[in-house]
Order: structure tokens, then C-alpha cells, then sequence
């Protein structure tokens, strides 16, 4: 079926409508995981530089949860105010009611649909992997580098503690440096007008210190051998970073569905659920918004997220149970969804009055 000029002017009018909620709830989802990192860099446990790779990566997750509830309130909002503002009477009046009026919803839910299933199958699961990469990485990065602004930095397991007033944005070149270390011949004290870091072609680094002084000695003892050197180097040698994650969260679409483990199969009926659950919304908004000529333009809104919350406890109740090998693996949360289809098919029947003919 053709779309004609009212059935392009409600898909357009859906579509801006759940593009404006999405951007506002992605947002607000956003803010507070940028929240979160900023306390995390603050407190020196991921490198600041990271941030914001790691809040767009994690923003991709959140559209796979978001597409489903956005498309939910974007029609009714829709409808709310076309009901309001009796722009439905005058499509009624002049014959566009029924499948017609239901048509432009259901090409936006088979669209909608497939961006999240694109968001839940591919895309989210690898922006989590590579979000989960960057922070362990960073973290990594954080534990085994010796020096960060203004702080003392303990390691290998406390046994040299470094300081430098100043690390550059590259992280390669120091201000003032101090540092402590337990050798075997006893205390060694380090101090440094400045330092840099020199990259190998191995892959290794090297710490070069400049001008400075070296105290070699025991605390309690009156001797100490005191060293006034040009340049100090150093090899670093950092243990090899392996990425290794359990979440299932991250793990590929193709592999959960290849898995007879319960909690991978549970996994993967959760991901199958998303673009599901866009069409299934999409067809209880429409009847769902239809309001009486003196009630509030969006009067049923409160009803429908409520219908959405109830609809995604399920699924987690579900996906729970199925993780745990207390359902079946065959009925999946396909009882979820066929719950959420009756209710479509009911509210639409009252709607249309098929239960009266």
C-alpha cells in the first residue's frame, strides 16, 4: 500500500517526534555515564584522554534499550496532540481511518525494527567490546605507568614510589621528578630537574632523567653515596596488555547463537528481543493513544510507559529464568511477546469495534 499525503504527513511527524525523544532520553543516559568516567579520571583510575571514546562507545549500547521506549512515546506524543488538536476527525471525515490510519505506523515500526536490530545484534555488542577494551587498557595503562601529575605513584608491588610535578598530554615528557626505591643495596632517593620517555623500536620505553641527584644508602646510617648525574636511563619494561572479558554482554551475536550454554542462549533471546519490542510498541501506541474530545492531549501517556515498564520487567524476569535453566530454552521470551501481541490485537479490536460486529 502507497502512502498518500496524510499517511507521509503522520510518518513524518512520528519520525521527527521519536528522533527528538531519543536524542532527549540518549542524553540524559549520557550525562550521567559522563558523570561516572569523570569520577573514575578524577580519581586517577582511567587516563583522561579516554573519556569521552568511552562515553560515545557505551552511548551505542544504550540505543538498543532506548529505540524501543522512544518509539513508544514518539507515537503516542504524536497522536496525543493529533487527537487534541482534532486533526484525526478531520482525517476520519475525510475517509482515512482504519488500516489507513495504521499503515505509516506500521512501515516506521518495520523501519524502526530493523535499526535496532542492527543496534542489538552487531553494533552494540561491539561498541561494548571496544569501550571494555579502552577501559581495561587505560586502567592497565594506569596501574603499570609510574608517574601522574601531582600525585605519588607506587609500584611494583610498593617497592618504588615516583612523583613529577608535570606530565604532558602525550605522556612522554616530565617536569620536576622524585622518586624512591627499595634495591637490594639498600634505599635508593632520585631527583630530577626533568625527564622524558623514549620509545623503542622494540616496543619498550626507556625513562631518561635529567640533572639531577641520586641518594644511595640505609635509613638510620650516617653514610649515603650521593651522585650528581647529566642523564639517568632506565628500561621499562611493561607486561604485555591481553584483553580477556567474560561479559556476555560484549560477546558476538554469532557466538551466543552457536552456544548451548543457558546463559548465552538467554543472551541472545534478550538481543532478538529489541527489534521485537519496536514493533510490538509501535502497535499498542496507536490504539492506545486514541482520547476522548475533553481529555489532556497526552492523558494516555502515563498508561503507556507503564505498559512498557511492565513489558521490559517481563523480559528481564524472563531472560533471568532463562539464564538459569529454569524455563525452557525453546519458549525463549517469545510468551513475553506474545503476551504484549494480545494486548496490541485487543486494544486495536476495541479500537475498531471488531468485537461488536
Amino acid at each position: 500500500m502507497r502512502l498518500g499525503i496524510l499517511g507521509r504527513y503522520l510518518l513524518r511527524e512520528a519520525t521527527g517526534a521519536l528522533v527528538a525523544v531519543a536524542v532527549v532520553l540518549l542524553a540524559i543516559m549520557i550525562s550521567a555515564q559522563f558523570a561516572r568516567y569523570l569520577a573514575q579520571a578524577a580519581g586517577g583510575t582511567l587516563p583522561k584522554d579516554l573519556l569521552l571514546s568511552v562515553v560515545a562507545l557505551t552511548s551505542l549500547q544504550y540505543l538498543m534499550i532506548l529505540i524501543p521506549f522512544s518509539a513508544l512515546l514518539a507515537v503516542m506524543l504524536t497522536l496525543g496532540r493529533l487527537y487534541s488538536d482534532k486533526e484525526i476527525a478531520a482525517m476520519n471525515g475525510c475517509g482515512v481511518g482504519g488500516s489507513r490510519l495504521y499503515w505509516p505506523f506500521v512501515l516506521l515500526a518495520f523501519g524502526m525494527a530493523l535499526l535496532a536490530g542492527a543496534f542489538s545484534f552487531q553494533i552494540g555488542p561491539w561498541a561494548g567490546r571496544q569501550a571494555d577494551i579502552l577501559l581495561k587498557d587505560g586502567k592497565w595503562l594506569v596501574q603499570f605507568n609510574p608517574f601522574e601529575t601531582g600525585r605519588f605513584k607506587a609500584v611494583g608491588d610498593g617497592r618504588a614510589v615516583f612523583y613529577t610535578d608535570r606530565v604532558d598530554e602525550g605522556g612522554n615528557q616530565l617536569g620536576l621528578v622524585f622518586g624512591e626505591l627499595q634495591e637490594d643495596e639498600g634505599v635508593s632517593a632520585l631527583t630530577a630537574r626533568s625527564g622524558r620517555y623514549v620509545q623503542e623500536a622494540d616496543g619498550s620505553r626507556q625513562l631518561v632523567l635529567e640533572d639531577g641527584w641520586r641518594y644511595q644508602g640505609e635509613p638510620g646510617k650516617g653514610s649515603y653515596d650521593i651522585t650528581h648525574y647529566d642523564t639517568l636511563t632506565s628500561r621499562i619494561q611493561l607486561p604485555e596488555f591481553v584483553y580477556k572479558s567474560e561479559a556476555r554482554k560484549v560477546r558476538p551475536t554469532l557466538d551466543l547463537l552457536a552456544s548451548s550454554d543457558p546463559a548465552d542462549r538467554a543472551e541472545w533471546h534478550w538481543r532478538l528481543a529489541s527489534p521485537i519490542s519496536v514493533f510490538l510498541m509501535i502497535l499498542i501506541a496507536v490504539p492506545l493513544s486514541h482520547i476522548a474530545p475533553r481529555q489532556g492531549r497526552y492523558g494516555k501517556l502515563v498508561l503507556g510507559i507503564v505498559v512498557y515498564l511492565a513489558y521490559s520487567n517481563l523480559l528481564t524476569f524472563g531472560q533471568t529464568y532463562l539464564a538459569k535453566g529454569k524455563m525452557p530454552e525453546v519458549m525463549g521470551l517469545w510468551w513475553i511477546h506474545a503476551m504484549a501481541a494480545a494486548l496490541a490485537l485487543a486494544l486495536i479490536a476495541r479500537r475498531e469495534g471488531w468485537w461488536r460486529r
